[in-house]
């Protein structure tokens, strides 16, 4: 019942099917057993910013019950670490594998494994 505004976009998406199943092909993140994922979009410009950062936090405080926090990597936003998306174990593993196969750090992301 409240405004979404300064938000420009509020999506939940379902998720499941082969993001839920556990094996092999799970990726370094694992099954996702979260059944939705949220989305909230709003302008970052100068004069918005502020206002879309706190209304993000007050969506999230609202279904704050439903949220466990986790987040697919390629989700992840400004003020996001990786670690929001891997387990404890599978961020060491990605982080020895960085620093054996990459030690030079050629390979860049927004939201690295070391840090």
């Amino acid at each position: 019942a409240k405004p979404v505004e300064p938000l420009i976009n509020v999506q939940i998406r379902h998720l499941g099917g082969a993001l839920a199943e556990p094996g092999g092909g799970a990726g370094a993140s694992g099954a996702v057993a979260e059944p939705y994922l949220l989305g909230l979009v709003g302008l970052g410009l100068p004069h918005a910013a502020d206002a879309t950062r706190a209304k993000q936090a007050e969506v999230v405080a609202d279904l704050e019950a439903y949220i466990s926090g986790r987040k697919p990597y390629t989700v992840l936003s400004p003020g996001d670490t990786a670690a929001k998306s891997f387990s404890g174990s599978a961020l060491a593993r990605l982080r020895e594998i960085k620093r054996a196969r990459d030690p030079h750090n050629v390979f860049r992301a927004n939201y690295p494994v070391l840090g």
